[in-house]
């Protein structure tokens, strides 16, 4: 029997040796085409060719392509496990021409590869060809009917006409489109779904098991203009799919995709973990479990990352249906990431993607899974009450959001569960009441006075704000209107600005507004629809009609600038050494320091800081130009240019560039060019949430003194310790030593000690005549019990020691099992044992094992019990 992999390598070297270029498969989360979310066709990547926006590179092409249907008008996560052959990732097998070579060929070549190559009896393979369609007139393929009636051994009975539904294959409502011809195989009666019911005959495109697709073959050869009229294309193209998994299937004889070598592997890891043996009527969580962690392993790797929105929504939906199939086997926690290595075993070897993101793919899945779990028990309890006062089958929206806006209870998670309760969910009521928390927290953030128009003075007509602070530091403006609020502050509201009102994370700009009558220090500037309004102190005169000169405190917009340029050269490190996955999830630009928020599941470590501020450093030292240029927002993202996901944009866009190396969507201010940041030096990494990480970081004269401080610090340390600068390594490696030295001396104390007190608590020993048994309630806690356990085993080799110690209303046992009685007596099972008496859990080795009670009321009836409890566990 072939493997799944020998069967995908004979594919590609089959079409290599007709001359095929074999190309890798695209990513399968897409990052170019704002139409789709995920590849969800062999064709996708080669779209471009097929529509002539690109000429392409080669006329012939193979290959397997990575493949994601959960969203769209390819739902099927729903079906995921539930049959035999829905999938949300799946393998499309392809060939294609470019202009090159049309039907005879490609007809010949797959009927070669099945036959000769995958060894498929002829006899049981069917053709269907297009029909004609006389209201398009569209002439029937005779080209293709011609070549599988010389090809099939008895054509009459092996070949079926389909009409322009089934056999004409169309990209879209216009765009390249043509007939098609399927291979289908007669997978024999006892494959039939309907077996017995009156009137059922198993046919071709039938709606039984028997005959199965295996192939289509698209020739396309028209062009559907907008008015519906079909032209023909100056060149033909060839566009194949076969499904891999099905393929597998037949090959390999089974009866269904998740008995193939592609996924039996991972099901039988899912039993092993969950102790439920996998039966193909029994096992629909485990078919669900192994489909989505293979897709979760391939989008994770691919770049993607779940999330609240788009397509990392989709991801999160996919790993909380399989955590929820996970319950259902028993699974408490965590349990998907141990899935990983065996997903990458079976496929790592043809997409080298997976290769070193291991680690990276376990982390992701582990995290997520395990925040899942939190909501999960926290929520069920409140959902519970909710579903106990409803009169009908709908859960209010308000109920809902009340669930996700106080318990962190998601809504996909709601559907979830009321669906299994046979409830439905106001989904539409869900998100009145999340757009009226976002205009809560619009208005709480948005400065705006909500005194009347009466406490504003009127100097003159308003108009949006004109921003003048990309060019100029100082300008001539107008006051359009001012107000005193109660704090004493003044608020001015100008025609023309060069402060840089507070947004996108960079803060305001500071200075002074003034004119020969008075003089303002400013503060804050905020937006207020398209106003600006400067805030600060009044510091001498009075607010008159007269123009104003408006100054920013310059030296305090350069720091803000350095800070924020190396935001952007921060952004492009992290991406080149953590991965595609980063993503900026918030920034934060002040004079002082920079902070910046990005999507990553674990710590940096030492050496990925270390490589990313040298990158940086690098980008400095290089003196890059800056550039600024307003483009169309579907132009700047075709050039690549970095967009925060989830943020609107409108179609004029602010392009910042640092020469080839970075490029991002920005209206803040920055420098000209890279040098001028003079030194970056990342002075923390922490966590900001769960899967986002936090970098504060400091540039020019605020590094410097970061620098300056250091050397102090060092120079202090050096004086406390009696020794040069250069030499406090080797110092604190002597204290250190010292350290150890003492604390190893305590622990041999403490060793002698607790050896002391076991010999004294031996005297406690009861001979039972099948064992003998020390139980004892003592005052410790788990370090000191394992302590005189470890001297138990010494001492009493022939017994079977029982220590509890109770604290905060909980007991903590220790089992210790001598040596003489290991063949007869399990440490690890007499506490489980013991543990469950105490309503608590527990286990571990022969010889020795701890658990945990939560009833310490009940804890004196089980150490009268404790004979017969051992007793009953004799091996």
């Amino acid at each position: 029997m072939m493997t799944s992999a020998d069967i995908r390598t004979a594919f590609l070297d089959f079409f290599r040796s007709k001359g095929h270029e074999i190309v890798p498969s695209a990513p399968i989360v897409v990052k170019n085409d704002p139409t789709l979310m995920f590849t969800n066709a062999g064709m996708n990547q080669f779209k471009d060719y097929f529509l002539g926006n690109k000429p392409a590179p080669y006329k012939r092409v193979a290959d397997t392509q990575k493949c994601l249907r959960v969203s769209g008008k390819h739902n099927d996560l729903e079906e995921v496990g539930v049959d035999t052959y829905h999938h949300t990732m799946f393998e499309m097998l392809g060939n294609w021409s470019f202009g090159d070579y049309f039907k005879d060929e490609a007809i010949e070549w797959s009927w070669e590869l099945l036959t000769e190559v995958y060894k498929i009896d002829k006899s049981r393979l069917y053709a269907s060809v297009f029909e004609g369609d006389e209201k398009e007139k569209l002439p029937a393929s005779k080209i293709a009917l011609d070549k599988w009636k010389a090809l099939l051994p008895d054509p009459f009975n092996q070949i079926v006409f389909g009409n322009k539904k089934d056999n004409f294959w169309e990209m879209g409502d216009t765009g390249p489109c043509g007939p098609c011809s399927e291979i289908h195989i007669d997978r024999g009666p006892a494959h039939c779904s309907r077996q017995g019911e009156e009137g059922h005959v198993c046919e071709i495109c039938g709606d039984c098991g028997r005959y199965i697709e295996l192939w289509n073959l698209v020739f396309i050869q028209y062009n559907r203009e907008a008015d519906r009229s079909l032209t023909p294309l100056k060149d033909r193209f060839v566009d194949t799919g076969a499904g891999f998994e099905r393929l597998v299937q037949v090959l390999q004889g089974k009866d269904s995709n998740y008995e193939t070598d592609l996924f039996l592997p991972i099901i039988e890891r899912v039993a092993e973990l969950s102790g439920v043996p996998y039966t193909p009527e029994t096992g629909t969580s485990h078919r669900v479990i192994a489909d989505h962690v293979r897709c979760l392993c391939f989008a994770l790797a691919d770049g993607g990352f779940p999330s609240n929105e788009g397509r990392g929504y989709v991801l999160r939906r996919i790993l909380r249906r399989a955590a929820r199939h996970g319950r259902l086997l028993g699974f408490a926690e965590a349990f998907m990431f141990h899935l990983v290595d065996t997903v990458i075993s079976i496929m790592g070897h043809h997409f080298p993607e997976l290769a070193g993101k291991e680690a990276y793919i376990r982390m992701v899945i582990k995290a997520e899974e395990e925040r899942f779990t939190a909501a999960l028990d926290k929520g069920l309890e409140h959902l519970d009450q909710i579903c106990a006062k409803l009169e009908g089958d709908l859960i209010s929206g308000k109920d809902a959001f009340m669930l996700y806006d106080t318990y962190g209870f998601p809504l996909d998670l709601t559907l979830i569960l009321a669906s299994e309760k046979n409830l439905r969910v106001d989904t539409d009521g869900f998100e009145e009441e999340m757009e009226a928390q976002r205009a809560r927290a619009r208005k709480s953030s948005k400065f705006a006075f909500e005194a009347s128009s009466e406490d504003w003075i009127e100097l003159e007509a308003s108009s949006p704000t004109v921003f003048l602070g990309y060019e100029k530091n100082n300008a001539t403006a107008q006051i359009q209107r001012y107000r005193i609020s109660e704090d004493g502050m003044l608020h001015l509201q100008l025609d023309r600005s060069p402060f840089y009102a507070e947004s996108g994370g960079q803060l305001a700009d500071t200075g002074r507004i003034f004119n020969s009558g008075f003089e303002m220090q400013v503060s804050q500037v905020r937006k207020n629809d398209d106003h600006f309004i400067h805030s600060g102190t009044l510091i001498s005169g009075a607010v008159n009609i007269d123009p104003v000169t408006a100054e920013i405190d310059l030296p305090r917009r350069q720091d803000i600038m350095r800070n924020h340029t190396a935001t952007h050269l921060l952004h492009k490190a992290l991406r080149t050494v953590l991965g595609e996955h980063v993503q900026q999830k918030g920034s934060l630009v002040g004079p002082d320091y920079l902070r910046f928020d990005f999507t990553h599941m674990q710590a940096l470590t030492p050496v990925e800081i270390n490589s990313i501020e040298s990158i940086v450093n690098a980008a400095i030292r290089d003196n890059l130009p800056v550039s600024v240029e307003l483009k169309n927002i579907a132009e700047a993202r075709s050039e690549g240019a970095i967009a925060l996901f989830g943020e609107k944009y409108s179609d004029q866009v602010r392009v910042v560039s640092v020469s080839d190396y970075s490029k991002e969507l920005c209206g803040g201010t920055h420098v000209s060019a890279s040098g001028e940041i003079g030194l970056f030096k990342i002075v923390s990494e922490s966590s900001s949430a769960a899967g986002i990480r936090r970098i504060e970081a400091l540039t020019g004269r605020a590094a410097e003194q970061f620098v300056l401080e250091l050397q102090r610090k060092l120079a202090q340390l050096a004086d406390k310790l009696h020794v040069p600068e250069k030499m406090l390594d080797s110092k604190i490696e002597a204290l250190q030593n010292r350290v150890q030295e003492l604390e190893q001396l305590l622990k041999q104390l403490d060793a002698q000690k607790a050896d002391a007190e076991a010999a004294e608590l031996i005297r406690g020993i009861k001979d039972l005549g099948d064992f003998k048994l020390l139980s004892l309630k003592i005052d410790a806690d788990a370090a000191k019990l394992r302590e005189l356990g470890d001297s138990l085993k010494d001492r009493a080799p022939d017994a079977i020691s029982l220590l509890f110690a109770t604290a905060r209303e909980k007991v903590t046992i220790l089992c210790v099992v001598g040596e003489k009685l290991r063949p007869k007596f399990h440490a690890g099972n007499i506490v489980k044992a013991v543990s469950a008496k105490l309503e608590g859990k527990g286990g571990g080795r022969p010889d020795s094992a701890m658990g945990g009670g939560n009833r310490p009321d009940l804890l004196d009836e089980v150490i009268k019990d404790l004979p017969q409890i051992i007793g009953s566990l004799s091996q």
